[in-house]
């Protein structure tokens, strides 16, 4: 009676350690499952953000940063605001080709511009509008925005050839 309890007490433990890693196996196997559903669901986001750009002519980088440079200062002139509008890492504006990075999309590059509004005296939220509106429709990221004693840092990531 005691080897057939034995017997039985080794086969049961026998089957749990054989259960626990089919649990386990499966656990792995459905977390692959979901991360590679998640990979794809990213990549397709990807792509449908490219779809978007896909039928707009090539805009060049240099030119794309200048109608951008125009526009905050134009907007931040209309509402008296004092602005800087600069590439981020750059001290003077001499050679802007050299802070062009090539993207994780083929054949386009980017580069990153620090806009900063002083937001002080104003007092409506017209300008922010006007911004968006503004931005919405150009092949840009925004990175970061943040606001530090009335002063709004909008960090973008232009994107041109």
């Amino acid at each position: 009676m005691k080897r057939i309890t034995l017997i039985f007490v080794i086969t049961l433990l026998a089957l749990i350690v054989l259960l626990w890693n089919l649990v386990s196996d499966t656990h792995t196997l459905n977390s692959g499952i979901k991360s590679a559903a998640d990979e794809i669901s990213q990549i397709k986001k990807e792509q449908a953000a490219l779809v978007k750009y896909k039928s707009e002519r090539s805009l060049s980088l240099e030119k794309f940063y200048l109608e951008v440079f125009n526009a905050v200062k134009e907007l931040s002139f209309y509402y008296r605001v004092p602005s800087e509008v600069k590439i981020v890492g750059a001290k003077d504006l001499v050679e802007i080709r050299k802070f062009f990075k090539e993207s994780q999309y083929k054949g386009i590059k980017y580069v990153d511009l620090l806009c900063s509004l002083d937001l002080r005296k104003q007092h409506d939220t017209y300008l922010l509008d006007a911004l968006y509106k503004m931005l919405k429709s150009r092949p840009l990221d925004v990175l970061d925005v943040s606001l530090e004693k009335s002063i709004l840092n909008i960090t973008m990531r232009l994107y041109g050839n």
